[in-house]
């Protein structure tokens, strides 16, 4: 196959997309293996026969691919609709104006590479060439701060998908070049403003995504105000267990939670579900979750205590599932590349970071012998 990142054209382009989903979803992930094409070592469903992909070619061999849908090749179905929070913008968009990017993925060996950001670049290019005014996209937390330096922006509350947990739904407004030249997007690089005048709906689309945010970026708040809506819930800090912000200082907090996000949770979502990849630690703000194995019991966690940490330290899948147990949850996602560098280069922060840890784990310990003792009453 021919070198390269282009919207699959071929029965080999696109045999070469449904290959490297199942390498990752499949062999690589153990999901999703009752649908997949175990002879032909394919991953496809029915909606791909209305979907666009976009390949990216290395040595000849798959690297990277996404799937794309267009309200200007079908109509969009009532799953996608649903799933993707589309109703409030098929209010005043056409579907040809609106496309939905999903099942991105880059091998292994190539995560890290600039192959993501040239399947986008193709994605963008696509956008506009056919006067698309909104992508919309589920997103993992782990993936947050990526897609918020594309210019995409979280719109509507979150919920669980099935498998993977906690996502995020985002929006990129093609129509607001201040937004992508702001936030340093490559995407405001592509074009100009002055050629985005077929984006007639930017002010209404705006006015949508302001109006339902369930997230808030340390990024793009102000340092004091984002601590005061972490510690907005009194029982943070009324409970006595062990806390991983216990003896920090307020510029040591601001260091641990540096690109973290408060996410707000329905009751019953799944924060975390069993055997995902995802690494991502977080810090339960309000609320009470709990801790599930194969739907048994195994801990309750208050407001303060760490979430997420096996997968994180182990490098090891999810060990259980993690479900919002009341109204009201809300977690700090803490961002992962810069939990690793503070742990590693910064000593002194790490040491309190990680005894607080510690001292919070022991106290789940004795929580969860005291859980197994009322299940055995």
């Amino acid at each position: 196959m021919q070198d390269g990142v282009r919207f699959a054209e071929t029965d080999e382009d696109f045999s070469a997309s449904y290959q490297l989903r199942y390498k990752v979803y499949v062999e690589c992930m153990g999901r999703l293996k009752d649908k997949g094409d175990h002879v032909l070592k394919e991953l496809r469903d029915e909606y791909d026969k209305n979907a666009r992909a976009v390949i990216a070619i290395k040595d000849g061999e798959p690297i990277g691919t996404l799937r794309l849908f267009w309200g200007g090749d079908a109509t969009f179905s009532q799953t996608l609709i649903e799933a993707y929070h589309l109703t409030p913008f098929m209010e005043f968009l056409d579907e040809k104006q609106i496309c939905i990017v999903e099942r991105l993925m880059v091998d292994e060996k190539h995560r890290g590479s600039t192959a993501t950001l040239r399947m986008y670049k193709e994605v963008m290019h696509f956008v506009l060439n056919h006067h698309i005014e909104a992508v919309l996209l589920d997103c993992e937390p782990h993936h947050l701060n990526s897609y918020l330096k594309l210019g995409f922006r979280p719109f509507t509350e979150t919920y669980s998908y099935p498998g993977i947990g906690l996502v995020v739904p985002m929006v990129l407004i093609s129509g607001d070049y201040e937004h992508l030249k702001r936030v340093g997007s490559p995407f405001g690089m592509l074009t100009r403003e002055e050629d985005l005048s077929h984006c007639r709906h930017t002010k209404q689309l705006l006015n949508l995504i302001e109006s339902q945010r369930n997230v808030l970026s340390q990024s793009g708040c102000n340092q004091s105000d984002f601590l005061q809506h972490i510690y907005a819930d009194p029982s943070l800090l009324a409970n006595t267990k062990p806390k991983i912000f216990d003896s920090l200082s307020t510029d040591e907090i601001q260091r641990v939670i540096e690109k973290s996000h408060i996410i707000e949770c329905n009751l019953g979502g799944h924060i975390i579900e069993k055997d995902n990849a995802a690494k991502t630690m977080f810090i339960l703000l309000s609320g009470i979750v709990e801790v599930r194995r194969d739907g048994e019991l195994q801990a309750v966690i208050s407001p303060g205590e760490m979430i997420g940490e096996i997968a994180f330290f182990l490098k090891t899948p999810r060990s259980a599932s993690i479900i919002a147990a009341t109204d009201e949850v809300k977690i700090l996602s803490l961002d992962e590349p810069s939990m690793s560098r503070l742990l590693k280069y910064e000593s002194e922060l790490a040491n309190k970071v990680l005894m607080n840890l510690c001292r919070s784990l022991c106290s789940r310990v004795i929580s969860g012998v005291e859980t197994s003792d009322l299940r055995a009453r």
